[in-house]
């Protein structure tokens, strides 16, 4: 046999199932028995070949990522990424040399040897950087980008839950009066036009002086004796002002 390569990528996760893919991978190679390992050195020889040959592989990998990422930390990743297979290259391919000769006694330590094995370590080891960089261009292609909206600004003065949304808000003295969805209030010392201003974008409507409701809170309107209600989803009810009414009138919540 002249010659062995990396076989594993250079960015190594940890967890049972890469341990289990590591081994599962160096049964194979022993199987198969590339660049005639199976034929020189028998099915079981080779396979610990092979283990090894990985072992030494993300054992160098991650040494050599830990100190390259320490001492580039501003680096863009495509150019660390090279500077690693460089590194990696020089670093390893020494350890596949004397792996090799530690199995075959007849191969012989050469610098053209030595110097064509590096070739063909770097050759792979830029083929494996290459496709993990397309491999992960298509799965953010593949994915859709799940946009999470943020809450609005008021949240930084409530103690609510994560899911929870802000149906209402109302007027008490120096202090406004929050509604939440989970069916809690919060009071707080604001003004209402400045809690208004801070639910960013949530659409809503002021009914009153005193009273603002989110627009999907609003799930009804009755009249009374010329006063006219919203009806909300937490069922409270909110007057709607007269000089208010035209809003809604216009948002087709009110006829």
């Amino acid at each position: 046999m002249t010659s062995a390569i990396s076989i594993r990528e250079n960015l190594i996760p940890s967890g049972r199932p890469i341990q289990i893919g590591m081994a599962a991978t160096a049964f194979l190679l022993g199987y198969v028995g590339p660049f005639g390992s199976t034929a020189a050195f028998g099915q079981f020889v080779s396979t610990l070949f092979w283990a090894l040959i990985i072992v030494l592989s993300v054992g160098s990998v991650q040494l050599l990522r830990g100190v390259v990422t320490s001492l580039t930390p501003s680096w863009g990743e495509v150019r660390r990424e090279l500077v690693l297979l460089g590194v990696f290259t020089l670093v390893y391919t020494p350890q596949v040399q004397i792996l090799i000769w530690l199995f075959d006694r007849r191969e012989s330590f050469s610098f053209e040897g030595i110097a064509e094995l590096g070739v063909k370590v770097f050759a792979i080891s830029l083929w494996i950087v290459a496709m993990r960089f397309v491999l992960r261009g298509w799965r953010k292609e593949s994915i859709p980008e799940v946009v999470v909206p943020e809450r609005p600004r008021l949240f930084q003065r409530l103690d609510a839950a994560q899911d929870a949304a802000i149906l209402q808000m109302s007027a008490e003295d120096h202090y406004v009066v929050v509604a939440l969805s989970d069916g809690t209030t919060q009071r707080i010392l604001l003004r209402l036009s400045d809690g208004i201003a801070e639910m960013d974008g949530v659409e809503g409507f002021a009914t009153h002086r005193s009273h603002w409701v989110a627009a999907s809170a609003i799930v009804g309107s009755r009249r009374e004796r010329g006063r006219v209600f919203l009806r909300l989803s937490n069922g409270a009810e909110v007057p709607v002002s007269r000089g208010y009414q035209a809003a809604f009138k216009e948002a087709g919540i009110l006829d």
